[in-house]
C-alpha cells in the first residue's frame, strides 16, 4: 500500500497528489513520458533486461540507450531517460526544486537528516495521482518492445476490496 502526497505544480499553482518510490528499495530503474510525465519503471530483475544494452547504473533514471527498447506511452509520447513528470492540468513539466518543499515537508516527518536530491533522475521517482481515478496512480510496469501491454488499472474497483476484506469463507 502506499500513501499519497499533496503537491502543487509552480506554472498554474493546481494541486495532485503523488507517491514518491524509493528505486534502490523497489529493485527498479525508471523514466517518464515526455508528453504526459507518466512513470515507467523497469524491474531490475525483469528476464528482458539481457537484450538490452548493458545499463550505466541501477535504481535511477534509465540510460538513453535503453529509449528505443521500450513501447511509447498510451498518450503518443515516449519514455526518456531526460523526461519529467507533468502537472495533470497544464501539462508542463514539474521542477524538481519547486517540488523539494512539499517532498521534504512531507516525506518521512521528523526527518530532519533526510533531503529530497532535487532532480529527477537519481533514486527517487514521482508517481502522480490519476485524475480520472482517484487513489490510483498513473504508472507502467516494463513497457518493453514485443511485451504485451498490462491494464492501465491495476487496482481493483474498491466495492471488490470490500467483499474480500469480510469475507469469512474460501
Amino acid at each position: 500500500m502506499f500513501s499519497l502526497l499533496k503537491g502543487d505544480c509552480e506554472h498554474c499553482g493546481q494541486s495532485y497528489r503523488y507517491s514518491l518510490i524509493d528505486s534502490n528499495f523497489s529493485d527498479c530503474t525508471y523514466a517518464y513520458c515526455d508528453a504526459c510525465g507518466k512513470l515507467a519503471t523497469i524491474s531490475n530483475s525483469s528476464s528482458l533486461l539481457v537484450k538490452m544494452p548493458p545499463a550505466t547504473g541501477e535504481h535511477h533514471v534509465i540510460s538513453e540507450a535503453w529509449e528505443e527498447f521500450l513501447r511509447p506511452c498510451r498518450c503518443g509520447g515516449h519514455f526518456r531517460h531526460n523526461a519529467a513528470p507533468r502537472c495533470m492540468v497544464c501539462l508542463k513539466p514539474l521542477s524538481a526544486e519547486h517540488a523539494a518543499k512539499h517532498i521534504e515537508r512531507g516525506f518521512l516527518p521528523g526527518n530532519r537528516f533526510w533531503h529530497w536530491q532535487s532532480n529527477w533522475t537519481d533514486r527517487y521517482c514521482m508517481d502522480l495521482e490519476d485524475p480520472a481515478h482517484p487513489g490510483v496512480v498513473r504508472h507502467v510496469t516494463n513497457p518493453f518492445l514485443g511485451s504485451t501491454p498490462e491494464p492501465e488499472l491495476r487496482v481493483p474497483p474498491r466495492r471488490h476490496w470490500l467483499i474480500r476484506l469480510f469475507s469469512f469463507g474460501t
